[in-house]
């Protein structure tokens, strides 16, 4: 029985138009300024005014005085385009920033590839305990230099902005390397159950999250699962767009070769298709 080593799971940040690198930032603050904008409500056309001061991300400000709208208009700073501007960034830590009036957030970006990515989940070895409660999954927990989750709260936050895609690699523990793209990824609020949305699948690894899109995620103390029965989190020993239950489960258990395939295939770290297309070979 296969089980996996280490796992990423991280997002880029798609352009809407395409230009020549040099010109991403430009087009990151031409989107900005079209599209990339939040909304005070209730608010006057002086703090309006101080909002866009006090944000050093502000582009333009327009107020409505008849419904007292405040619209601020705003750059992102995220991994994709940090190292668009910094061509010899490394792999680290660093500190984005959204358009959409909330705090900066602090994420780990994997510079290996040209593209810039956000890394929202990471699995190395086992020492971090993925068996968490809702209110744990939504702020996020682990180390960002090792294992971690984000953060149901901040992937939400990241996803509202532009166009995402998600890549998840895994690495087995005989060394086999297979990945999944998917060419549209976004997770909803908190008021949706923070549902997934997924598509656009290309790579090695086969297509193991379709079957989840349109879930809601559940966790051990939130079970919003299709499974009339059981809460698939509590079975599953980990939090996830579970429906009946899972295809993939990669906040699963962290377990080591030797273990029961049928522990292994029920709450482990799991991708189906995976191990579907490893009895093809």
């Amino acid at each position: 029985m296969h089980t996996f080593a280490t796992l990423v799971v991280v997002l880029n940040l798609l352009p809407i138009v395409v230009l020549s690198t040099n010109s991403f930032y430009t087009v990151i603050q031409g989107q900005a300024l079209d599209g990339w904008s939040y909304e005070l409500k209730n608010i006057s056309r002086v703090n309006c005014l101080l909002e866009c001061s006090d944000k050093s991300y502000c582009l333009s400000v327009n107020y409505n005085q008849k419904d007292h709208v405040c619209q601020i208009k705003c750059f992102m700073r995220e991994c994709s385009n940090i190292l668009q501007n910094n061509p010899s960034a490394v792999s680290g830590q660093y500190v984005i920033q959204l358009c959409d009036g909330g705090p900066q957030i602090t994420v780990y970006c994997d510079m290996r590839s040209d593209a810039g990515w956000t890394v929202i989940q990471r699995r190395e070895d086992g020492p971090v305990n993925f068996n968490r409660n809702w209110s744990q999954y939504k702020e996020g927990f682990g180390n960002l230099n090792t294992e971690f989750w984000l953060g149901n709260e901040q992937i939400n936050r990241i996803t509202s902005h532009g166009s995402f895609e998600l890549l998840v690699e895994m690495t087995d523990h005989l060394d086999v390397t297979k990945f999944a793209r998917y060419s549209h990824f976004h997770v909803g609020t908190e008021d949706s159950n923070y549902v997934l949305t997924i598509s656009g699948y290309t790579g090695t690894a086969g297509d193991s999250l379709a079957y989840h899109n349109g879930q809601q995620f559940t966790t051990y103390d939130k079970d919003n699962d299709k499974r009339m029965d059981i809460n698939c989190a509590t079975d599953r020993k980990s939090g996830w767009w579970y429906k009946s239950c899972h295809y993939s489960n990669l906040n699963g258990l962290y377990l080591t070769p030797g273990t029961n395939a049928g522990t292994a295939d029920y709450n482990g770290i799991n991708w189906n298709r995976y191990f579907d297309l490893l009895r093809q070979q």
